[in-house]
């Protein structure tokens, strides 16, 4: 079953930008540990800290996705961050982008919402980066995977999204998801396990 999973992601370009030897390892590391196997070495997965987002990271995480961005064809434009006590602001090109501002940033501390800035700045970034991709007429976007320190941006396509999310293995609270601006879970599906 994992070989036949394996060769889906493969024939809907799972391993676009890989050498011939590096798509073979992965689709034989995919082949063996199913499910898991997508989060393994691949030009898809990028850790994406929502802390180091919040603080200022935003440009330095998106020329961090620039191999990724070059194989779909995607040139980044100038990138400027403007990080201030009243909020943090990006430049994308001519697009100024606002990740948080002032009234976010009281929200969070006076109404009690811890957390608010980071999710903030990970829906906000991704939104940014799966624009780019849809303005290039890539019909990759970027998902998240996992929340907080452990953030990673996961670029796929809707196709790639339904094969992995539809393996028998696929933990919806583990895997890929589309961020939304939404508190306090920001689109994470949650696991109910956990949270009883």
């Amino acid at each position: 079953m994992n070989d036949s999973f394996a060769e889906a992601l493969n024939n809907l370009g799972y391993s676009k930008g890989l050498s011939l030897d590096e798509a073979k390892i992965l689709q034989d590391k995919i082949g063996r540990r199913g499910w898991n196997g997508v989060f393994g070495n691949s030009l898809r997965l990028y850790p994406a800290d929502a802390e180091d987002l919040a603080e200022g990271g935003v440009g330095n995480f998106i020329v961090s996705v620039k191999p990724f961005f070059r194989a779909e064809g995607v040139d980044l434009p100038d990138i400027e961050d403007n990080l201030t006590e009243d909020g943090y602001v990006i430049r994308v090109g001519n697009e100024i982008n606002i990740i948080y501002d002032a009234a976010e940033l009281k929200r969070e501390t006076s109404k009690g919402e811890p957390g608010l800035i980071w999710g903030l700045s990970m829906a906000r970034t991704f939104a940014i980066l799966s624009k780019l991709l849809e303005t290039a007429g890539s019909r990759e976007r970027i998902y998240a995977v996992n929340g907080g320190n452990d953030l990673f941006a996961f670029f796929l396509t809707p196709e790639l999204y339904e094969v992995i999310m539809n393996h028998p293995d696929a933990c919806p609270a583990d895997g890929p998801y589309s961020p939304t601006e939404k508190y306090p879970l920001f689109g994470q599906p949650c696991n109910t396990d956990i949270i009883g």
